[in-house]
């Protein structure tokens, strides 16, 4: 069966299987005439036309929406599915997905958000989901249960949450969610400090991202953010605001090798084209400060789907060519302090164990088209803010109760940094 293809809660396609592990996406006939063939709907890389579109055009854009490695194997395996394949994958989770898309059965619709609809969850209920990975994901008591599309490879959770009644609850199948929750796996130590840490530092520092608070849910520590596709109006009414990540906007498929020349895409100047045709020139400076703040705390996974474009413009179809902004981010962790060699993506430097070198800043400024001594002032700027603003998060954690040790060891890694980084620019 052909899934229909829902943007802002109104249909505007259809992805239809084509074989094994194949599928494609077609446009509604009617729409593309409306719009106009070329204007951007789904995705950057996936303009308006009235043909459809490729195999490997439509899983580069499906496959971000996906999550990866354990979580996505856990999830075929309770759906009794070939996990490897995302049309199937999202058939069974693609009511709730990230931006402004919904995929739903043919001829089925969007269920409008009503508090009557949602299954609200027990203590007991949010103390299962919340253990990584929980002993099962779906249950036929409760059909929404897990219904949600979200990339990448760690547990977490996309729910409704009540602010008056202090209470989470699963959507009905194609409402919205409000909140994602990432909790404490084990798997790295200390990972909610950790990624709670950077994002302060970097918000101190200017960059834009995402927000987010620690808190125990069913005596576990979690980070949870309110999503920032997501607007809540008077009502409650949850609106979705379109967003996609670099990756899917450039039609690059998540799955590549790290290895190949497709994996290690896209780099800056892939990213410069991107943000000029779409966007505007600030999102570069932000851009080149959040990788300036990833090299001196330490995070080296900068990969393209790690970072995302949104539609500011809200609900309208094929709205103007500009309207994309770089969307908060998200997913900013030391790597460095769990001795994860990983440097890839959108970084300043290579090599995460030695400082940063001119020449390197050189070719950053040279593939962004920027103007060096302008990169170089940005830097040194950029530099003195980290080194004040560690210190002054990691005196707010211990009085908001999330300090931990790891935090420590990213004060000592990003004032090491900072101070080299800052005398190596200011020559």
């Amino acid at each position: 069966m052909s899934l229909d293809v829902y943007l802002h809660g109104q249909r505007v396609g259809t992805l239809f299987p084509a074989g094994d592990n194949d599928y494609r996406l077609a446009y509604d006939p009617e729409l593309v005439e409306r719009v106009g063939p070329g204007k951007v709907l789904l995705s950057n890389s996936l303009p308006a036309r009235p043909e459809p579109y490729s195999a490997e055009a439509t899983s580069a854009y499906i496959e971000g929406l996906l999550p990866e490695g354990p979580r996505r194997s856990k999830l075929g395996r309770e759906l009794e599915l070939d996990a490897t394949d995302g049309y199937l994958l999202l058939a069974e989770l693609g009511c709730d997905c990230p931006g402004a898309v919904s995929f739903l059965p043919q001829g089925e619709a969007p269920a409008q958000p009503d508090a009557a609809t949602i299954a609200w969850l027990t203590e007991e209920e949010l103390a299962e989901v919340v253990k990584p990975p929980p002993p099962r994901l779906f249950t036929d008591d409760c059909k929404q249960r897990m219904r949600f599309a979200l990339p990448g490879l760690r547990h977490k959770l996309s729910l409704v949450h009540d602010e008056a009644g202090d209470r989470w609850g699963w959507p009905e199948a194609g409402a919205p969610s409000t909140h994602v929750i990432k909790p404490e796996t084990g798997e790295y130590p200390e990972y909610v400090a950790n990624e709670m840490f950077c994002m302060a530092v970097c918000r101190q520092a200017g960059v834009p991202v995402a927000k987010a608070t620690v808190e125990e849910i069913a005596g576990r520590r979690c980070l949870v953010s309110p999503r920032y596709d997501r607007v809540v109006d008077e009502g409650p009414r949850v609106r979705r605001l379109h967003c996609e990540s670099f990756c899917q906007a450039l039609g690059i498929a998540p799955g590549a090798e790290e290895e190949s020349e497709e994996g290690e895409a896209p780099g800056w100047a892939e990213v410069r084209g991107l943000l000029n045709a779409v966007s505007r020139q600030d999102d570069l400076v932000s851009l080149l400060t959040a990788a300036f703040c990833n090299y001196m705390l330490g995070n080296g996974d900068a990969h393209g789907k790690n970072f995302a474009l949104i539609d500011r413009e809200g609900e309208s179809l094929g709205g103007s060519d500009k309207r994309w902004r770089l969307a908060p981010l998200t997913d900013i962790t030391s790597t460095v302090v769990y001795d994860d060699p990983i440097h890839h993506g959108l970084v300043i430097s290579e090599e995460y164990q030695e400082t940063s070198y001119l020449l390197e800043l050189a070719e950053v400024a040279e593939e962004c088209e920027f103007d060096f001594e302008v990169l170089r002032g940005l830097a040194s700027v950029t530099a003195a803010r980290v080194s004040a603003a560690v210190e002054t998060i990691a005196t707010r954690s211990k009085k908001e109760g999330w300090h931990e040790p790891v935090v420590d060891k990213i004060v000592e890694l990003a004032a090491d940094r900072s101070f080299g980084l800052g005398a190596e620019v200011e020559y």
